[in-house]
């Protein structure tokens, strides 16, 4: 009966996270989404009549996340460039290009390529270059982690200031601000060498270390009757089925991140960093996704030695004296595991 309720347990939150999972990879805008969006596009024209271009221009952006259309998309670009980001104006014009191209509309589409190719004969550009790459080097640009590939290579950033970091296992940050030049001027700033640390070098623990155990070990009752293995075969059947839960939670969110990275990247950026406002929406959306799966694969995990270790000492009953089950992380130069130990 034990192992029954488990399995229709199990069964349970299948159901659930798929229809969770279905429910989350949902575009269509609920009637709520789209009266908040109709709402917030209307406040932010009546902020644009006013001159209030800072606040009218969050109005539109968010009214875009809720229900997306060429309309507002437009209205955000219009509102970025006439407070002065123009490269931000300029990839919601060609966001607005790509989504009037989808839609067959030629008018529309080449009156955004239009207002995008002025746009970028006057962008800031701002190159990051690393001469020697650390293991481990991540590269920031507002906070914003900058891929390999962009390294060298002039992208259009909005006038003003950029704060520029890099951070490495074992190594000290490095970080300045960066002010553009002007008008299709191009500013470089150069990572250079990071300096060991030597506070991160001692606090790390050195290679090959002794695993330390996770539980105290597992004995069964010195009596050696039934009934202490019977309860530790119920626990194994209850740690099996959460450890089945998490390796299908870890396995529905990891294809869900997958889809919402693979959305982004196809309908939303030009490149891995600069996306329109939808792709920064889905990104982000990927980044939680990714980190449900990796939690739900960890507790899955643990969830399954626990269970086999419990198994295994349920039908050792007869020679309690030998029997005896450790769970633990093992840790070695070869990186970090669960290591279950046997003595029978």
């Amino acid at each position: 009966m034990t192992r029954h309720r488990g399995n229709s347990r199990v069964a349970w939150c299948v159901a659930a996270l798929l229809s969770l999972s279905a429910g989350v990879a949902s575009a269509e805008p609920s009637a709520d989404q789209a009266a908040a969006a109709e709402a917030l596009f209307r406040e932010g024209r009546d902020l644009v009549a006013q001159g209030k271009l800072a606040e009218a221009c969050p109005k539109f952006a968010a009214s875009q996340r809720l229900d997306p259309g060429y309309g507002t998309q437009w209205n955000l670009a219009d509102c970025l460039e006439r407070l002065g980001r123009t490269a931000s104006a300029w990839a919601a014009f060609r966001e607005a290009a790509d989504m009037a191209s989808r839609a067959g509309q030629a008018d529309r589409e080449a009156k955004a390529t239009r207002r995008a190719a002025d746009l970028e004969k006057k962008l800031d550009r701002l190159a990051i270059t690393v001469s020697t790459p650390a293991d481990g080097l991540v590269v920031r640009r507002n906070g914003a982690v900058l891929d390999a590939g962009a390294w060298g290579a002039p992208l259009p950033v909005d006038p003003g200031k950029h704060r520029v970091e890099a951070t490495a296992p074992g190594k000290r940050p490095f970080s300045v601000e960066a002010q553009t030049a002007g008008p299709g001027q191009v500013v470089t700033v150069e990572v250079p060498p990071l300096e060991d640390d030597p506070a991160a070098t001692a606090a790390t623990p050195p290679p090959g270390g002794q695993p330390g155990p996770l539980a105290a070990p597992l004995q069964p009752a010195a009596g050696g009757d039934g009934d202490s293995a019977g309860t530790r075969r119920t626990l194994a059947f209850v740690a099996g089925g959460v450890g089945v839960a998490g390796v299908v939670t870890g396995s529905v969110f990891g294809l869900l991140a997958s889809s919402r990275w693979n959305q982004a990247q196809d309908d939303h950026c030009r490149t891995e960093t600069l996306c329109d406002a939808r792709g920064v929406a889905l990104v982000e959306d990927a980044k939680s996704a990714a980190k449900l799966s990796t939690a739900g694969f960890i507790v899955g995990g643990v969830g399954l030695a626990a269970g086999v270790a419990l198994f295994v000492t349920s039908l050792g009953d007869t020679e309690p004296a030998a029997a005896r089950i450790v769970v633990a992380p093992a840790v070695g130069t070869a990186g970090g595991g669960l290591a279950i130990h046997g003595r029978f």
